[in-house]
């Protein structure tokens, strides 16, 4: 047996989840762009926009919901191009989705000061600060030279012209108002931080430390508030689905709080009696360190929370063992046992003034640390710990296992999810040069193409591998994972969602070449399917590899039935000429022969893009471009 290749490497469990997060999300309208200070004339509110990624501009469409700068080379890095909102922050979290032509340059500025790059970056194997993601570079005027640009850990981007995703989250500088420097500002306590930015779907940036602003900032000095600035005379781009929360900070004050401390070998919190409680008393924080035995022990607190504003809150409870809470005197966790990365939390409307609460904490055992946490968050705020911090302490590290594909492609059977189920008959192609996909062995289908990093195999290998399933490393897109052929007595008749694997799909095994690419082989229905996939090069005619990866499916069909191949379905697909199909509104683009006679046809309120073959034996390749 051939061992895959991995790479380990160690992570910390995040205690603070992001999923855990209450974010009031307000969308920035986009019907007109009055939610903008003095728009300059090249920033235009569309209906719908599109390009190919070989073309440098975009093609627009009248209506509303898209922010487009239509840039020309007259506006070429004149600053006053620039957009700014009307609404100021400090702390945010803002998401979008954006859109790029080839070799377009913009950016994205927290309080106008710290810019995220938006660069076309496709294809860029070690990514800098300059290129899309990055944190751009400050700015020394005096010598001419830039410093403290921050990289993307990875090149998440995808091709030009198709909607990218991006997610950031900013901590403001802080400011001591008591204290005034000669500018009279107050003092700088903190500096600005990027505390997460994804791209895609794919981390890329984590606490960052901004130490001062960025090049080609709109302001001269830092201040606590700021507007968010779209960079504007660099090249054309495209928004939408733009949302942001302006955090801000959250604490609450605990009054009368108690403790019970009970040991023993309990299971449950009806086995906590008064004849076996070891002591109690007041207590300055909740702290689980106040067992004696902490592997044999109970721990109940009580007491009041005073809340200034009627809102929406979560609480979260994090620890080793079984915990459960009540809130103004009824129950709204149950007693449940989770690991220390399993939080829960309950949600509920609280009223201004004081809330009562209790959180127990049982542990029987002596395998893992002792570790609890309560934690309460208010709507566009972190959450806030009503636990003492030495009470959740930094758990073990665990590892990451990275299959990675060296001189020759990687195979991986495995479960995946996708769609929200678990696939069981999964092979994941790792490609040396960076191009992979995960393909459905009951279905012919291709669930997931991407770049990058090949597959988290952590969830299988580390130790008794639960859920047993991998991951893809890069930014995936997912496709629909239906099979590509069906036999039908019109050309007009609806294709199969799915097929039956052991009666109407028989996968007959897969072949590999001299190079290890995978050739896999189904009988359908009588007729013989083989599909082989490759990196192919395909950009602009040029050999720049690495981009794409080419579909080729093979049909013997000795049956006499119409034989229907299915190129792309998606709730849209928009024909951009000579061949090239942009498909689920720019989330991909496939391309295929422009001679081929394809037609579109509706199926379950979807669009398929399809060919009809009526010969013995047929061929088409079907390249996809992301």
């Amino acid at each position: 047996m051939r061992i895959p290749l991995v790479t380990i490497q160690l992570f910390f469990i995040g205690l603070l989840l992001a999923q855990n997060s209450v974010y009031d999300l307000t969308p920035l309208a986009l019907s007109d762009l009055k939610g903008f200070k003095n728009p300059p004339s090249n920033w235009q509110i569309v209906g719908n926009i599109a390009t190919s990624f070989q073309e440098g501009t975009f093609k627009t469409q009248a209506g509303t919901g898209i922010l487009f700068n239509n840039m020309d080379k007259n506006a070429l890095y004149k600053p006053n191009q620039a957009l700014f909102t009307a609404f100021e922050h400090g702390d945010l979290y803002v998401e979008m989705d954006f859109m790029m032509p080839k070799g377009s340059n913009s950016g994205v500025y927290l309080q106008g000061r710290y810019e995220v790059q938006l660069f076309d970056s496709w294809g860029v194997k070690n990514p800098k600060h300059s290129d899309c993601g990055g944190i751009y570079q400050s700015w020394n005027d005096a010598t001419s030279t830039g410093y403290e640009g921050h990289a993307p850990r990875v090149n998440a981007c995808f091709a030009p012209g198709l909607w990218q995703h991006l997610v950031i989250e900013f901590q403001a500088p802080r400011f001591n108002t008591e204290f005034t420097s000669p500018t009279g500002m107050g003092v700088k306590t903190q500096n600005a931080m990027m505390k997460k930015i994804v791209l895609n779907g794919i981390v890329i940036h984590e606490n960052v430390i901004l130490r001062g602003m960025t090049r080609a900032a709109a302001f001269t000095n830092e201040q606590p508030l700021g507007p968010l600035m779209i960079q504007g005379d660099h090249g054309q781009v495209a928004f939408r689905n733009v949302k942001y929360a302006r955090l801000g900070e959250f604490s609450v004050p605990i009054k009368d709080l108690t403790y019970e401390y009970y040991e023993g070998q309990f299971d449950d919190f009806t086995q906590l009696k008064p004849t076996n409680l070891t002591r109690k008393g007041k207590a300055e924080a909740i702290d689980f360190r106040l067992a004696d035995n902490v592997n044999k022990m109970a721990l109940v607190f009580e007491g009041k929370v005073q809340i200034a504003e009627s809102a929406d809150y979560q609480w979260v409870i994090k620890r080793y063992g079984v915990a459960k809470l009540e809130l103004d005197g009824k129950e709204v966790i149950a007693p449940t046992w989770k690991f220390i990365n399993e939080s829960e939390t309950y949600k509920t409307t609280m009223t201004l003034g004081e809330h009562t609460f209790k959180v127990g904490y049982i542990k029987n055992f002596s395998w893992s640390p002792t570790a609890a946490a309560l934690l309460l968050q208010k709507p566009n705020a972190r959450p806030f710990a009503l636990h003492a911090e030495a009470s959740l302490p930094d758990p073990a590290p665990e590892p990451v296992i990275e299959v990675a594909p060296k001189q020759t492609p990687q195979l991986l059977r495995s479960f995946m999810e996708h769609g929200g189920k678990k696939k069981t008959h999964v092979i994941s192609v790792g490609d040396p040069q960076g191009v992979h996909y995960a393909y459905d062995l009951n279905q012919a289908g291709l669930l997931y193409v991407w770049k990058g990093g090949f597959l988290n195999a952590t969830d299988m290998w580390y130790e008794r591998g639960e859920p047993q399933t991998a991951k893809a490393v890069g930014a995936t897109i997912s496709l629909t994972g239906r099979c590509p052929i069906a036999l039908v007595l019109d050309k007009n008749e609806a294709l199969p969602d799915t097929l039956d694997p052991h009666a109407e799909l028989i996968l007959k095994g897969y072949t590999l070449d001299s190079l290890r690419y995978p050739t896999f082989k189904f009988d359908y229905k009588g007729v013989i399917l083989t599909e082989t996939y490759r990196n192919t090069r395909l950009l602009d005619g040029q050999t720049e590899g690495g981009q794409n990866l080419q579909r080729t499916i093979k049909a013997t069909n000795p049956t006499g039935k119409t034989l229907l191949y299915r190129l792309a379905d998606g709730d849209v697909i928009t024909d951009l000429g000579k061949g090239l199909y942009a498909v689920d509104n720019q989330k991909y683009y496939i391309q295929i022969d422009p001679n081929l006679k394809t037609f579109f046809q509706e199926n379950k309120g979807r669009k398929e893009l399809l060919i009809e073959k009526k010969e013995k034996e047929s061929t088409v390749s079907v390249t996809y471009i992301f």
